[in-house]
């Protein structure tokens, strides 16, 4: 999948990312709550520079952890702080799409969280939840982030806008993949973000055989307005 971010967004997400040096208030929320079971194994999808990882295995106890991006710079960054930091976190470069090198129902949890998979193109988007769903373990938990459609009024003017440029230079329409609002808008190297539909995203959960067990806007957890749901589902 790396081959689908530009250079320009490769960039960019590590600059954003790699420096991250401590997990949002919503964030550590969902993770003491669901993550209860020390004994058991983590897979972290797009862990960037391994703060959630780290949290997991510092905080909260875990020491089975697995956790993998699909831009091999971030598992450069991550590596080198978990060596600095002797930290057992299994860092490797993996596309969320194709998870091939893990096994079928490896991991109790797993924790899709840093709206990773709003990054991951369309076209790749139902194959990553599948590889998600393989890899999880019976009962195993499922901890989904997303950026929210609706928490923007003016997504559906940004979509108009940059679809009716796409439909000009013969580039392929996507309407809810939208580019970061600035000055290089209507660039055609801009990677599209995936904001949401909640209705979207619970059918594509529950038609690959996930159970939905909770759901939580950012605005219910922190009680501020925020562009995010979070998804906890089971495997049955």
């Amino acid at each position: 999948m790396a081959q689908n971010f530009s250079k320009r967004f490769s960039e960019q997400v590590i600059n954003g990312w790699a420096g991250r040096e401590n997990i949002y208030d919503q964030e550590r929320f969902i993770l003491n709550n669901y993550l209860l079971n020390s004994d058991l194994s983590v897979l972290e999808a797009g862990t960037g520079g391994g703060v959630m990882s780290f949290f997991i295995e510092e905080s909260l106890s875990f020491k089975n952890i697995h956790a993998f991006d699909v831009i091999p710079e971030m598992i450069d960054i991550a590596n080198n702080k978990a060596k600095k930091n002797k930290s057992k976190v299994n860092f490797s470069v993996n596309d969320a799409a194709d998870l091939s090198s893990f096994k079928d129902e490896k991991f109790d949890y797993l924790v899709y969280l840093q709206q990773v998979l709003c990054m991951v193109p369309q076209k790749h988007l139902s194959m990553a939840i599948k590889e998600a769903y393989r890899v999880g373990a019976k009962n195993s938990v499922y901890i989904f982030s997303f950026l929210d459609w609706d928490s923007r009024w003016y997504n559906p003017i940004l979509s108009f806008i940059i679809n009716s440029a796409r439909l000009l230079f013969g580039r392929k329409m996507l309407k809810y993949y939208l580019p970061e609002v600035n000055k290089t808008f209507f660039r055609k190297d801009q990677q599209g973000i995936l904001w949401a539909k909640k209705s979207h995203i619970f059918k594509m959960l529950e038609d690959v055989g996930l159970t939905i067990t909770n759901f939580y806007t950012h605005e219910k957890l922190v009680q501020k307005k925020g562009r995010t749901f979070f998804i906890v589902c089971e495997k049955k």
